[in-house]
């Protein structure tokens, strides 16, 4: 268990029957005989040494595609509300790891994230997603996702870790975090961890799967190549073997794909083929991947084919090693295709991801989980508060996953409430799903609807002064319904009511 330096202790208010005097260092409840501050599940040390900066209604660990949507549905809905971020920007995976493609979000998106979709195409960067291959400028996620934030008054803590978490039995009352600024605690009435890893929770206590027997999905480090001749890519794509799968690149090369400004176009591929080949040439070549690329900008490719597998994304050290692998992978594809394939001849490297893109770690187990099984049966639950498309992406060593029905599945409320842990909701691909359905939730459109439905949750549950597990689900789903999100199948089928 990692250690903390205790602070100085602080001017403490005194408590009768659990009632704190000093807002300025408490909140109500936490500086009961039983309040510990906890880390990675264990107590640290008793709450009356850490002073609590400010508290709110709702706080959101994570500013990132389903963080957002949180914060701002919360907000929305008359909570006082601030957002824990990481990085010094909003986004998350659609911002930092240069994804550009929202598979789906054409054929499924309501509520918030129809109008975040409407939001992209009137800011004018890039092609507009529901009319342009689901495609949206990872730039324009961070300035949109920043204005959504201010429009609703959500106090951003931007370059802010989440350490520790400040637990009164079962019930998280607040968090600690750490940054430029020192230690600092914050308190809230209701969280939603939207932090990817399941941070808070995994600091709360709460139990989690980690990918199949502890081995997840591939990370990935994406890049962007520019000035690409596409006319001459496409023409040498066109005399090669079916087995490249390169006839998607053609039709949209030939129609314009690539070369203009909203000419926005996807290609999954098997170039990796030709690796194999050349790996004498080029040691650091990704092996067991594919070729997919999107282009959102003229002459432009968004290259995904880099891939390191068997480490863990909730490990420092395991991060860094991915983080060095998956950046020589990079390079050594863009130097592959500038000297073997025509059309890069003339073409750099423009940017690299800041990041490794991590696609599994901790999935937190709820009070439900959804299942494989579940996705292929496109189940319909009377507590479904979401629906998830059924399309599995499961980047595993041994088998590539890209099963599914490409249908829907309802999503049952008790999958964003972890078990045994109070005040707490879930959004995002931490929700609680088996390492299949996981693949395909983690998806941007999923993840960003999950936010609202756990935002909502969240200011619903500090309104009726209640627990989220206490909610009544059907009018959360009023509520949610109110605001032109659909909640299941049926919604989809007959428009929500």
């Amino acid at each position: 268990m990692q250690q903390i330096r205790k602070k100085p202790s602080f001017v403490q208010g005194q408590t009768s029957g659990g009632q704190v005097l000093s807002r300025r260092h408490f909140i109500g409840g936490t500086a009961a005989a039983g309040a510990w501050l906890v880390e990675c599940g264990q107590p640290v040390q008793a709450t009356q040494s850490v002073p609590i900066a400010t508290d709110y209604d709702v706080i959101v660990c994570g500013g990132g595609t389903s963080g957002i949507p949180a914060a701002v549905a919360a907000a929305r809905a008359g909570a006082r509300v601030a957002v824990v971020e990481r990085y010094g920007f909003l986004g998350g995976n659609a911002a930092f790891s240069i994804m550009p493609c929202w598979h789906g979000i054409q054929e499924h998106h309501s509520g918030l994230l129809t109008k975040f979709a409407n939001m992209v195409e009137s800011f004018g960067a890039g092609p507009s997603p529901l009319k342009e291959g689901n495609h949206i400028e990872p730039e324009a996620v961070k300035i949109l996702f920043q204005t959504m934030a201010e429009e609703q008054e959500v106090r951003m803590y931007l370059h802010h870790f989440i350490t520790g978490v400040v637990m009164d039995g079962s019930r998280a009352t607040a968090i600690v975090t750490e940054s430029k600024s020192g230690r600092r605690v914050f308190g809230a009435k209701c969280f939603v961890d939207a932090s990817g890893d399941g941070d808070l929770c995994f600091h709360a206590g709460a139990k989690f799967n980690k990918g199949v027997e502890g081995k997840t999905q591939a990370m990935a480090l994406r890049f962007r190549v520019g000035y690409v001749n596409f006319d001459r890519f496409a023409d040498w794509a066109e005399k090669q073997p079916a087995e490249l799968n390169l006839g998607r690149l053609v039709r949209e090369v030939r129609e314009g794909g690539g070369k203009g400004w909203g000419k926005a176009f996807y290609f999954d591929s098997r170039l990796d083929r030709l690796f194999d080949q050349a790996r004498g040439r080029y040691s650091d070549l990704p092996e067991n991947t594919y070729f997919n690329c999107s282009s959102i900008r003229p002459n432009e490719l968004s290259i995904n084919t880099t891939r390191a597998y068997e480490l863990d994304g909730t490990n420092a050290d395991d991060l860094t090693k991915a983080e060095i692998i998956l950046r020589k992978q990079a390079w050594a594809v863009w130097r592959f295709l500038k000297e073997n394939i025509p059309g890069f001849e003339e073409s750099t490297v423009i940017e690299t991801a800041c990041q490794a893109g991590v696609r599994e770690s901790r999935t937190i187990i709820g009070d439900r989980m959804l299942t494989e099984e579940d996705g292929a049966k496109n189940r319909e639950f009377s507590d479904s508060v979401q629906t998830c498309r059924v399309q599995f992406d499961s980047h595993d060593k041994k088998k590539y996953d890209t099963g599914g029905n490409k249908g829907f599945v309802d999503m049952p409320y008790g999958v964003f409430l972890p078990k045994g842990v109070d005040s707490v909701l879930t959004a995002g691909r931490c929700t609680s799903c088996d390492h299949l359905m996981n693949s395909g939730f983690r998806r941007m459109e999923n993840a960003f609807e999950s936010g609202e439905v756990a935002g909502t949750a969240a200011a619903l549950a500090v309104q009726k002064q209640q627990m989220p597990r206490a909610l009544s689900v059907s009018e959360l789903k009023n509520v949610l319904r109110k605001g032109g999100f659909k909640t299941c199948q049926a919604d989809r089928k007959t428009g929500p009511a």
